[in-house]
């Protein structure tokens, strides 16, 4: 039997190969990673990188290619780099796939953190690496926020033992041993009774009070009584300078959005009675459609460092975990304004 050949046009070959092109471009546009293939010398120099490369780094694809306007291995963040080019010749080396994650420094100064996976593929032009690099920041910022919040409840938790231990407990186990002496004294000799009695009296009252400022700091039963205002209104008449409070709230709030305020302007006075040297506060609250307004200023000397502080990162963390927004302006000599925004319902 004659064998039957095909014949297929020039021109429709052509057309298959375009449409396959256009298919490829569309799955490697819609990737959200910046795919790769890059030669195997000290900077990576890439051969190909699709444009999600851009908004990873900040660089155009086309300043990668063949290194035209600079390496992709200068843009990975120095105390990185070294152990990059060893996790890859480590990797590439065994003939396995590598996934690691460093850091690289954007356009822009910042610094991005990127999950990259690839392998080394040998063609016709030698060995190179085919891979995919992911911005990764949001998730390695969530979960440094994540235990920065770990540990500032455990703090707390071992910061109310020693207070327990050192406060209240101490008053209380006192106490208990002038209850002992009454009881002896009671038959033989009732006025020394009565007068430790009045001592255990005066002592159960301070571990009583000791009692209710500690749980004021866990959560202050004003807020959960009489709301936003008037516990704000509360801390303020505690504030060790004068502090002017403006409300225009007419109702509750959610409960997590009260906390969160009450807790903003609670760190926000200890911060100005600690470091501002300030003669006067304010503290402002008010809605804006369905966001809650908080705005803590001082006339303290300024200069605060707007990223600095455990306070305010504190502060950062229970406001990012609402969705919410917190701005700090510091200008020295011009006092403090710490301005938080936080959405009434969730996002």
């Amino acid at each position: 039997m004659a064998e039957v050949g095909i014949s297929v046009p020039p021109r429709y070959t052509e057309a298959m190969e375009d449409e396959r092109d256009r298919a490829l471009a569309a799955i490697v546009a819609n990737v959200p990673g910046a795919i790769y293939q890059c030669a195997l010398d000290p900077d990576w120099t890439m051969a190909v990188i699709s444009d999600e490369i851009e908004r990873i780094s900040g660089y155009p694809a086309a300043d990668f290619i063949g290194s035209a306007r600079r390496t992709y291995g200068s843009i990975i963040h120095p105390a990185d780099r070294g152990e990059v080019d060893r996790a890859v010749r480590d990797a590439t080396s065994a003939d396995r796939p590598f996934a690691l994650e460093y850091r690289i420094v954007r356009a822009d100064g910042k610094t991005a953190w990127v999950l990259e996976r690839g392998r080394q593929v040998d063609g016709a032009g030698g060995a190179c690496l085919h891979g995919v690099i992911f911005d990764v920041t949001e998730r390695k910022e969530l979960r440094a926020q994540r235990a920065r919040i770990i540990a500032a409840q455990d703090e707390t938790r071992r910061q109310i033992g020693r207070d327990l231990h050192d406060g209240a407990q101490q008053r209380l186990m006192t106490v208990a041993l002038t209850l002992r002496s009454i009881k002896g004294k009671l038959a033989g000799d009732p006025e020394a009774a009565s007068a430790r009695a009045d001592e255990a009296i005066a002592e159960l009252a301070g571990a009583t009070a000791e009692l209710r400022e500690l749980a004021r700091g866990i959560h202050p039963p004003v807020l959960t009584e009489h709301g936003l205002p008037t516990a704000v209104g509360a801390l303020a008449a505690r504030a060790p300078l004068p502090v002017d409070v403006d409300s225009t709230l007419a109702e509750r709030l959610p409960p997590a959005v009260e906390i969160a305020a009450y807790y903003v302007v609670s760190e926000s006075l200890t911060n100005i009675a600690r470091h501002a040297r300030a003669t006067r506060a304010r503290v402002r609250l008010s809605r804006s459609g369905e966001t809650l307004v908080v705005q803590v200023a001082d006339d303290g000397v300024g200069g605060a460092d707007p990223g600095g502080g455990s306070g305010l990162r504190g502060l950062r963390d229970r406001i990012d975990a609402l969705d919410g927004s917190i701005a700090v302006s510091s200008t020295a000599g011009q006092g403090t304004a710490v301005e938080v925004r936080i959405p009434l319902a969730p996002q």
